[in-house]
């Protein structure tokens, strides 16, 4: 299996809070700059983005610090990104936890994420951010090699995030999923590993690997016809290599001959 899934490839640079902005747009009003500063993220012009979380954060509107520390994490400024977020959740912003810790669990930081994510217990989250924090519990616990207390923390995400489906919930609802497959397969629960990974495929378009993983998984559960639809879409020489690990010329052999479409 691949290696876990961090979620939130942030959705939401670098003065600092008493920077001076670009001059141009002290001149606008309030809802002016959050509208074009909106238009500028949602169309990946983050560089553009960042002069108006500027002006906005002068003027203290708070909001904009995430929405900074995203721009800045997109841009490569991970360091920057880190200050924004940890400064908007000490002002008790819990988007700026839940990032940073994502940002200290692809690199690597356990123990700041651990930290991180345990400044949110008694604060008030909604359902999407309960969603995230417990996303987030079970990927820092992957990471970690406990794929136990994983799998756990993971089902109550996907239980939490199961009756959304705007875009972003459907995007992290997805990270649960997979995560959870994840956590599954390496406790040799084949059946659940797969169930997750199917899930996970209905939300977000399956890749070559991902076929891959789940015509394995389906095999290792012993539903061979499934097992054999999956790996129709499936990169070759993965099904071929899985084929000689396992030690079963029958894994996959359509697939590696190229007779599946």
């Amino acid at each position: 299996m691949a290696t876990p899934r961090v979620l939130l490839a942030a959705v939401f640079a670098a003065a600092s809070l008493g920077g001076t902005g670009c001059s141009s747009l002290r001149y606008k009003e309030t809802h002016e700059l959050w509208r074009e500063s909106d238009g500028h993220f949602d169309a990946g012009r983050y560089d553009e983005a960042v002069p108006y979380y500027d002006e906005l954060l002068r003027r203290e509107e708070y909001r904009a610090q995430v929405l900074r520390g995203v721009s800045e994490e997109r841009l490569g400024d991970e360091s920057a990104a880190g200050t924004d977020y940890s400064e908007a959740g000490a002002r008790g912003d819990a988007r700026g936890l839940l990032y940073l810790a994502n940002l200290h669990i692809r690199n690597g930081a356990y123990d700041q994420a651990e930290a991180d994510l345990a400044q949110l217990r008694g604060m008030s989250l909604g359902q999407r951010e309960q969603l995230l924090q417990l996303t987030l519990i079970g990927t820092l616990r992957l990471e970690q090699g406990n794929p136990r207390l994983a799998a756990q923390s993971l089902e109550r995400a996907v239980q939490v995030g199961a009756s959304y489906r705007d875009g972003a919930t459907r995007r992290h609802l997805a990270d649960a999923h997979y995560n959870a497959s994840m956590a599954y397969y390496q406790l040799g629960d084949f059946g659940r590993a797969y169930s997750h990974l199917e899930t996970y495929s209905e939300l977000n378009p399956p890749s070559s690997e991902d076929s891959y993983h789940l015509g394995l998984l389906a095999y290792l559960a012993g539903d061979f016809t499934a097992s054999k639809g999956h790996l129709r879409h499936a990169d070759p020489a993965l099904v071929a290599e899985a084929a000689a690990t396992l030690d079963d010329p029958s894994f996959g052999a359509g697939a590696r001959e190229g007779s599946y479409e």
